[in-house]
């Protein structure tokens, strides 16, 4: 009986030792370190499907613009191609000054008037001539915003033209936007040149 006692104190002296060692061996808790800054923020994933959104559009208005300068394009050969079949003239002769017009604008100013209605009376003595109007603008700004400035630019001047009693069958108007700048330079004296209507006297076909 004694001996089974021993047995029985051994065998809880070797579970109470395993028991200390295992309690030893736990990792120790790291507590919280409070610095007072912020946590870093968690970026924020773009989803895929507006990624795709955002590149589709771009390609499709750099699509646009490209559409637009060429059918700019194919206009003016048109009109150059039209231009060679007429009776050679002394171009010189025929030559009409340019007006001018402020950044993002295309209201006519008094001076810019006063060309136009020397334009009229030269109109007004050659009426075997037609005008083409060109609009142009600076560099500035997209394509297409471009095109429509100088087209609205080349209408006014045509409009004041035809208010002063050109018939409005002799006048066409043609926008380059930015494509034909006068002066290629990339600062406000040659912007100035290049915000401007350009007249392009054409002589009627001389008969046969």
């Amino acid at each position: 009986m004694r001996k089974r006692n021993l047995w029985v104190i051994l065998i809880l002296t070797v579970c109470v030792s395993a028991m200390l060692v295992t309690g030893c061996a736990k990792k120790p808790v790291q507590k919280a370190v409070i610095t007072g800054e912020e946590p870093p923020a968690v970026e924020q994933q773009v989803p895929l499907e507006d990624q795709a959104a955002k590149e589709q559009a771009a390609r499709e208005r750099a699509l646009k613009e490209q559409t637009l300068k060429e059918q700019a394009l194919k206009e003016q050969a048109a009109k150059e191609e039209a231009a060679k079949e007429l009776v050679p003239t002394a171009k010189e002769e025929f030559k009409l000054e340019d007006i001018h017009f402020d950044f993002d604008k295309f209201n006519l100013k008094p001076e810019v008037r006063k060309i136009l209605e020397q334009h009229t009376d030269w109109l007004l003595k050659h009426e075997n001539c037609s005008l083409v109007i060109e609009g142009h603008c600076d560099e500035r700004g997209t394509t297409e915003y471009n095109l429509a400035l100088g087209e609205r630019r080349a209408a006014a001047a045509a409009k004041y033209l035809t208010d002063l009693g050109i018939d409005e069958t002799r006048i066409e108007t043609i926008s380059y936007g930015e494509e034909r700048p006068l002066d290629p330079g990339h600062n406000e004296e040659a912007w100035a040149k290049n915000r401007r209507a350009h007249f392009v006297v054409i002589p009627k076909k001389a008969a046969p």
